[in-house]
């Protein structure tokens, strides 16, 4: 069974730029103790100071459901919203080769 990446890119508006960046931090500092968790990372891109991608690696798809069925991530799902500029382009990758 291969491991699954998603990329999340997500904008906010420019005046939540510090809150978003903290609920950010504090999701990716519980999201990487977790099983099946290979790497939770977030970067901005130069330039773009309310753009996050963060890219994400999962031992198999059961590990990240249970992420995505974790109390820290529905946290974040439910107030990250409010703070974005537009709704967050996801891309769940599994690898070919």
């Amino acid at each position: 069974m291969s491991s699954v990446k998603v990329i999340n890119v997500w904008q906010c508006t420019p005046d939540a730029e510090e809150t978003f960046e903290q609920e950010l931090k504090k999701l990716v500092d519980i999201s990487v103790t977790e099983d099946g968790c290979i790497c939770y990372e977030i970067y901005q891109p130069k330039n773009q100071p309310n753009e996050y991608v963060m890219i994400e690696e999962w031992q198999n798809e059961a590990a990240l459901d249970h992420h995505q069925n974790s109390s820290h991530y529905k946290h974040f799902i439910r107030i990250s919203p409010v703070l974005q500029d537009k709704p967050a382009q996801i891309k769940q990758l599994v690898r070919l080769v």
